[in-house]
Order: structure tokens, then sequence, then C-alpha cells
């Protein structure tokens, strides 16, 4: 008599939260509206857009401001005003907490050569020795600038002049408006997960099992070889993936028991002899090889040899080192009996035990 009995063993883990921040930047483009003369006289940046790459409140970040020069002649500077009203006519009132005063000129592209030479927490002047622009798109990324703290939109006056100190007319101007927001947190989590099932038959994704775990192996005889089979599937997302264990005493009778294979050994009639392996074997004829779809799940090397046979109480029979789609494993089982081997009901009961290694 043979008997197996399956546990399933699931380890429980408790994952950290993965938190992700979505990061919106709300970008602009305002149209000035003129109300005196000199501001009537002078002509608009095109294309404006400010990108601001974390639009949340009161961090440190780098805005890039994009825009094309209007009109042909000669720049030596860029006015950068940054105020809650984009009218550049208007009162400047500086947006709450904006920090603009460590900001760095990190790249320019298109008209370059600038440098900052003027700078407070809401003023920004770039300057380089005068030269004649075109209709030139072109880049400027300042970084680690101080976001406000305020939730409410707020604008950068934008203003190119000749002179390389930001004084004397102007000649080109514009405003690009950009807003705050609160913090938008996603949370969500992978639980873990540990499929283990095991049965005389089992299907590879363990929907389904003969459940049956008691297996009759029949009569023992020095001439023959008696043999059983039981099938395992398993499958974990767990990082260090997972490995099974058996665990349980060799065939005996009351204090009389059948030598286990404590090394590969081939199957011999008329010799004490108990052990299992998990590939399939033609001597005898049983088992089958592993079967799915993850090839870094495997048998423990005593136990991945056709023909050759082992049992060590508590060894791990198979493993995987990484996350492991289910895999299915069929555990052959061997019992050979000399001719002088004591009557008697020979049986067992294995433990299988499969553990996740998160």
């Amino acid at each position: 008599m043979y008997m197996v009995k399956a546990r399933l063993v699931r380890l429980l883990s408790h994952y950290p939260h993965f938190i992700t921040t979505l990061e919106v930047g709300v970008v602009l483009v305002a149209c000035l509206i003129a109300t005196t003369q000199p501001v009537l006289a002078v002509t608009r940046f095109q294309n404006r857009s400010l990108k601001v790459q974390k639009a949340i409140a009161g961090e440190r970040t780098d805005y890039k401001f994009s825009f094309t020069y209007n009109t042909v002649g000669p720049v030596g500077s860029i006015d950068m005003l940054f105020c809650y009203n984009p009218i550049p006519t208007d009162p400047c009132n500086a947006p709450v907490g904006f920090d603009v005063s460590g900001a760095v000129l990190s790249s320019q592209t298109g008209e370059t050569g600038y440098t900052i030479t003027t700078r407070s927490p809401n003023h920004i002047v770039l300057s380089r020795s005068p030269a004649v622009v075109g209709n030139t798109p072109s880049t400027y990324t300042l970084s680690n600038v101080k976001n406000s703290t305020d939730v409410r939109s707020y604008a950068a006056r934008l203003e190119s002049h000749e002179t390389p100190d930001a004084t004397g007319a102007i000649v080109d101007l514009g405003s690009v408006i950009t807003q705050m927001t609160d913090q938008i947190e996603i949370q969500t989590q992978v639980p873990p997960t540990l499929y283990f099932c095991l049965s005389r038959q089992v299907e590879m994704d363990c929907s389904t099992s003969d459940d049956v775990q008691f297996t009759d192996m029949g009569d023992l005889s020095p001439s023959s070889t008696v043999t059983a089979m039981s099938q395992m599937a398993v499958g974990t997302n767990a990082s260090g993936g997972f490995s099974i264990s058996v665990n349980g005493p060799p065939m005996q009778s009351g204090i009389r028991q059948i030598s286990p294979l404590v090394t590969p050994t081939p199957s011999q009639q008329g010799t004490p002899q108990f052990g299992i392996n998990l590939r399939a074997n033609n001597a005898p004829t049983v088992g089958s090889d592993p079967d799915g779809n993850w090839g870094v799940a495997q048998p423990a090397a005593d136990y991945n040899q056709p023909n050759l046979y082992t049992y060590r109480d508590g060894d791990v029979i198979a493993s995987s080192p990484e996350v492991s789609l289910v895999r299915r494993f069929t555990v052959s089982y061997i019992v050979n009996v000399p001719a002088d081997q004591r009557a008697g009901v020979y049986a067992t009961t294995l433990t299988y035990i499969c553990s996740g290694r998160f």
C-alpha cells in the first residue's frame, strides 16, 4: 500500500505599496492685450510654450521655454519676469513661494550664447553679446526652479532687447502661463501569488485534479518492481522563485522499512529500494518529463536523471531561481524488495511543501 498526502502551503508576504505620482503640467499660451502704444509697437514671440517638468506646488524642477523670434535684428538679452498677471503693462505680483533665484541655464538651442546675469526670486535676465536673430525657433531650460506653493495659475512675461542688460526698447514680447496642481497619487500593489496543487493527476493551471491522494501499488515481489506516479503544478510571482521539498519516511511496516536510495541509483529487482525521480523513465517504464512554459523551473540534480532514483527525507526536489509561470512535475515512485523481505503492509505518507521566496 502506498499513500501520498498533499498539503498546499502558501507563503504570505506583504509587498510595499508602489506609489506613482502623476505629474501634470498645464501649459497655456496667453495672448497679450495691448493697452498702450509702446506695447502695440512691438511684435510677439511666435509659438510660445512653457513645459514644467514637475507641475507640483513647491517642487524644484525644470522650466523649458520655447518660442520663435519674430523680429529680424540684433538681440542681446531676454527678460523673464514671473507674475500672476500675464499683461506686461499691469503691476507684477510675484507668485507665492516661487523662486528662480537659484536657477541655472542648463540648456539652450537655436539662438544661443546666453548666460544668466540678473536674478531674483521672480526675475531672470539672460544676456549675451548682441547678435542678429532671424525667425529662429529656440529653447531655454532653467533648472532648479522652485514652483509656486499656490495652485493658482501664473505667467512668465518674456521680452527681448537689443542691449545685454534688458534695457531700452523691446524687440519681441509675449507671455506663457502655467499652473501648479495638487499632487495626484495612484496607489496599487501586486499581491504575492503562489500556485501549488498536488494529486495523482493535475491540470497544468491547477484548475482541476482527480483529487486522489492514495495509490495501492500492489503486491511486492523480488522479481518485479512496483511503481506509482503523482503530479504537482507550481507557479509564483515571487522574485526569488520557489522550492518544493518532500518530507516523510521511506516505505515501512511497523519497525521494518524498505531502504531509501540516498544516491541516484538504477532500479534493481531483488534488492531493497525505495526511490523517486521527476523524469520520464524506461527502466521501469514510469513517469513523464516536466512540462510547461518556464524552463528555469527544474528538478533538483539528484531527481533529474532518467532511470536513476533517490530519496532523502527533507530534500528539495524542484525549484526555480526567479518568477515562474506554472510548470507541472510528475513524481515517479519505485519499490523493490529482496526475497527475504518480511511480510507486511508497507506504506508511507509523504508531504510536499512548496515555498515561495518573496
